[in-house]
């Protein structure tokens, strides 16, 4: 495996736990790349309030050896309240800070962003049909400089525009759907359910499950309905979890691949310790099994 690969972690401010942390702090930098998102959407689905004065203390505690970016306090929704907390975070010292140009923002406004800092996150642009003309307008304007897609990882926009990073959150999604997703190369991720699983999978899904590193062996304990059930773990005698670990191991495939061919960085969301343990497995996994060369 080449030294460069690096992890891309995105991880919110609410799901920022000490146990998360302390994670992170055993690791060795070079590892990984982090984005510190700071939890606006969050917020805005759960009612709960983050505070501007916890968020840039929690800022404080980076460790300067991290590679790492951190997201304004943005409001989701709310243009202007977020154009404001971004004033605020600047003028208390949080220089390199990440401002959200979102909906409702104008192109003075990005202009004036771009003052200050040369790589902003793009939002208000969660995976959608309705959404699709508001990137190919922003990309027009933005001519190319370096912005992050939240919740935006359409592959055809981002084989034609190349924007500097995105983030994916359905690492973990599959597992609620009770389906497994697996990488078929070109940056397309596919899925199968555990009913098409359950004499054995398909050929062609054998096929693909072994380019990540998967054996048959493993790949054939899909057959047991507890390879579906419960957190994410790696291959072992107990194939609980293993669905799971499959899907997330796939998607790290997909971001390695995309970030090789593409130049785009694909940062995957997580909100506990556990995930990122399952990260690390995956990508010792296919370090391991000579997958990634």
């Amino acid at each position: 495996m080449s030294k460069s690969v690096k992890l891309n972690i995105l991880v919110a401010f609410p799901y920022f736990s000490q146990q998360v942390y302390r994670f992170l702090m055993d690791k060795d930098p070079s590892t990984f790349r982090l984005i510190v998102d700071s939890g606006a959407f969050t917020a805005w689905n759960t009612g709960k309030h983050i505070s501007m004065e916890e968020y840039c203390k929690f800022l404080k505690t980076i460790p300067k050896e991290w590679e790492y970016k951190a997201v304004q306090l943005d409001v989701y929704g709310n243009p202007e309240q977020t154009y404001t907390n971004y004033l605020r975070m600047l003028d208390a010292g949080y220089k390199d800070i990440m401002p959200v140009f979102t909906r409702g923002d104008t192109i003075e406004r990005l202009e004036e962003f771009y003052s200050y800092t040369d790589y902003i996150m793009f939002g208000g642009i969660a995976i959608g049909g309705e959404n699709k003309n508001y990137v190919k307008w922003f990309c027009e304007v933005n001519k190319g400089r370096h912005a992050h897609w939240l919740g935006f990882v359409n592959i055809p926009f981002i084989k034609h525009y190349k924007p500097y990073s995105v983030d994916s959150s359905s690492a973990y999604s599959a597992q609620r759907f009770g389906n497994l997703q697996y990488y078929v190369g070109a940056g397309q991720l596919k899925s199968i359910n555990r009913v098409d699983c359950a004499r054995r999978p398909p050929e062609p899904v054998i096929h693909y499950l072994q380019k990540a590193g998967f054996t048959m062996k493993e790949i054939l304990m899909l057959q047991n309905q507890d390879a579906w059930e419960g957190g994410a773990q790696p291959p072992n005698s107990n194939p609980r979890g293993l669905a799971s670990f499959i899907t997330v191991t796939n998607h790290l495939r997909r971001a390695i691949d995309v970030e090789k061919h593409l130049g785009t960085k694909v940062y995957l969301a997580f909100g506990n310790e556990s995930q990122l343990q399952n990260v690390y497995d995956s990508l010792q996994l296919m370090k391991d099994r000579k997958v990634i060369k």
